[in-house]
């Protein structure tokens, strides 16, 4: 984990090369077994509730910034690409094994390591922004079970940050 959590980090800016990484640590992070405790069941409106409330607050944040022009199409697969193979990662992955020490613990360290992991990308400024996303995402997966709910809030966070 610790060196896909490097390859992360490290990602080329060329565009195939990072979504390249990307797509590879969310193999791994879907092929890697989790302990069974950390749970893969949903309850739909549970779901549905921490999805919404995690659009929400995508919604907000991305309200509080500067307008952009939206960049090309392939950005966009990329960014949907990029969010569920990170959410794989971060919240199937590495919060199902942190789980076993309890759900603070899991959410506060995965939140911790995805936004470290996009220090190089986006600068220290962007930390608490990464750290308080991933609480977001992390909540998510505690929430409802599974990691599904915060990889379609991360994507949709994406594409919120192209336009």
């Amino acid at each position: 984990m610790f060196l896909a959590s490097v390859a992360l980090a490290v990602r080329p800016a060329a565009p195939a090369a990072s979504l390249a990484v990307a797509v590879a640590v969310g193999i791994l992070g879907l092929l890697a077994p989790v302990p069974p405790s950390a749970g893969d069941g949903t309850d739909r409106h549970r779901w549905l509730a921490a999805t919404a409330l995690g659009i929400v607050a995508a919604v907000a944040a991305r309200a509080m910034q500067h307008s952009a022009a939206p960049p090309p199409f392939w950005f966009a697969i990329f960014a949907i690409t990029a969010a569920v193979a990170e959410e794989v990662f971060f919240r199937r992955l590495l919060y199902g094994w942190l789980v076993v020490c309890g759900p603070v613990v899991a959410i506060g360290g995965a939140a911790a390591v995805f936004a470290a992991v996009h220090v190089p990308a986006y600068g220290l400024s962007a930390l608490p922004v990464d750290f308080a996303a991933g609480m977001v995402f992390g909540w998510q997966r505690w929430a409802t079970g599974t990691w599904s709910s915060a990889a379609v809030t991360h994507a949709i966070a994406n594409l919120l940050q192209m336009g």
